[in-house]
């Protein structure tokens, strides 16, 4: 698994490195133009893999709520989106906003912990849902139910609060390219990266999406089971996403320290 991570990160600064040589001539030609957000977007897809991007907590949710392949999209374009975009608006607004890790500093830090706290309220309302229906489900008159309530819990805001975490890598080349005076450029290739880091991102959204659709097909014929085992399901992973929301929030409180 270390071996895995470190060839990561290699590839990474690999990566990294190839895109930081088109600042200059990003727009002088289309080939230059497509070659360099072909890299952005690689580079996107790669970083990704990295800790952090909502991956666990978006993985989460589709296992534990219903939801589509176009929800998990939509989802994970909406978290890359807001995820590059508060990067750029951070570079653009304050200009010196990074440690040398890449990692925001001063006022943008408080964009990590705003984050945190909003996944940690999301999932602490999964879980009073959850209970609810679980409730719901052990009475008579209720034992049939089948209307997910937590299906109507702002999925879109979820992903807004795991965005609202500002990329490192793209705080980064934004950074160097506005250095360089090539913010065009830098913007152009922040694009390509958050697009990367979606498709990523929807992997894992989808992965738990057919994690769960799998189930549903494996105890289509035991529907009672089945309702309370997915009432179960929800609990387990809104109690996830709020450890998670708390975990973000604690780790940056600290490190506001």
């Amino acid at each position: 698994m270390i071996h895995v991570f470190e060839t990561v990160l290699a590839l990474q600064l690999q990566l990294q490195g190839l895109l930081s040589q088109r600042f200059a001539e990003l727009f002088s030609n289309f080939a230059t133009f497509a070659s360099g957000m072909l890299v952005a977007v690689g580079l996107g897809l790669v970083h990704a893999l990295t800790p952090g991007h909502g991956k666990a907590v978006i993985f989460s949710h589709f296992l534990g709520q219903p939801g589509n392949i176009l929800a998990g999209l939509r989802v994970a374009s909406l978290a890359a989106l807001t995820h590059g975009t508060i990067a750029v608006l951070l570079v653009l607004a304050t200009g010196r906003v990074i440690s040398p890790l890449g990692r925001p500093t001063g006022a943008g830090a408080w964009v990590e912990v705003v984050a945190g706290a909003i996944v940690a309220s999301i999932g602490a309302l999964y879980a009073v849902l959850a209970l609810r229906g679980l409730r719901r489900r052990g009475t008579p008159s209720h034992g049939h139910g089948h209307k997910q309530e937590g299906s109507q819990t702002p999925r879109s805001v979820l992903a807004i609060a795991m965005g609202l975490l500002p990329c490192p890598l793209t705080i980064i080349v934004v950074g160097s390219a506005v250095a360089r005076g090539a913010t065009g450029a830098g913007i152009a290739l922040a694009a390509g990266i958050s697009i990367g880091a979606a498709i990523t991102i929807a992997c894992f959204g989808l992965l738990g999406i057919a994690l769960r659709r799998a189930g549903v097909a494996a105890a289509s014929g035991h529907v009672r089971g089945l309702m309370r085992v997915l009432s179960w399901l929800e609990l387990l992973t809104a109690i996830l996403i709020l450890l998670l929301g708390l975990g973000m929030l604690a780790g940056s409180l600290g490190r506001m320290r």
